[in-house]
């Protein structure tokens, strides 16, 4: 059987969006190099992802974007 890690963004009053349903407060240290290191060995990892209905529906929204592209642009260029 394979061993299910668990890593969830959560504000200290219990909630995963800000006040405008969004995450960008989970996102607003994204530039500091111990996080960045973290990020990628979890993303470059033989891992999986497993979401909910609702955060699925909101990723599949996203991933197609011109703007998760170019992110995804921005970081293979930093991570170089």
């Amino acid at each position: 059987m394979r061993k299910i890690t668990v890593f969830n963004h959560v504000s200290l009053d219990g909630y995963f969006t800000g006040v405008n349903g969004d995450m960008s407060w989970a996102h607003k240290n994204s530039d500091d190099p111990e996080y960045a290191k973290w990020v990628e060995g979890n993303a470059g990892g033989e891992s999986l992802f497993l979401f909910g209905r609702v955060t699925y529906e909101m990723m599949a929204s996203y991933w197609p974007t011109p703007m998760a592209k170019q992110q995804k642009s921005e970081n293979s260029r930093r991570h170089e």
